[in-house]
């Protein structure tokens, strides 16, 4: 399965170019990225937050340090991911790892999913009128290669 989703990836330029173009806007500030996202997350799927208890107060954004140290973790995740795409034994070692510590965590597959249109929505705000649904797409098939690992 895991296979599959990396090849998925891993073998189409449209979904690579795509994925290293929005990054290259998001990784311009790699700290306010990840705390977007997490805070898109947390607005959007209230519900998640019960993953999260460990990070204390996630209202408080940059000024809780355990969940700035996530958001950190998590935007150098996705650094690792966009710099293994043309390496799908690599992408699917890194994308292996980062699994499981969600495992751990008892997240599934399909509650990872939940990341999708939190992601969206960050994109739209760092990208602009750059932004396109086939970056949004190119996010949701690695989001997908994720969940095959899970």
């Amino acid at each position: 399965m895991v296979d599959a989703a990396v090849a998925n990836v891993c073998g189409s330029d449209a979904i690579k170019a795509n994925l290293r173009r929005s990054w290259g806007m998001l990784s311009a500030d790699i700290e306010s990225t990840g705390l977007m996202l997490m805070g898109n997350l947390f607005a959007l799927r209230p519900d998640t937050k019960s993953y999260f208890t460990r990070l204390g107060d996630v209202q408080k954004g940059k000024g809780n340090s355990k969940l700035r140290g996530h958001a950190i973790t998590l935007t150098y995740a996705l650094n690792n991911f966009v710099d293994s795409l043309d390496d799908p034994s690599r992408l699917k070692c890194v994308v292996e790892k980062f699994a499981v510590n969600h495992i751990n965590r008892k997240i599934s597959a399909e509650a990872f999913g939940a990341i999708n249109e939190p992601m969206k929505e960050t994109l739209k705000a760092r990208m602009g009128s750059y932004y396109s649904d086939e970056c949004a797409a190119a996010w949701a098939a690695l989001v997908a290669v994720v969940q095959a690992a899970l």
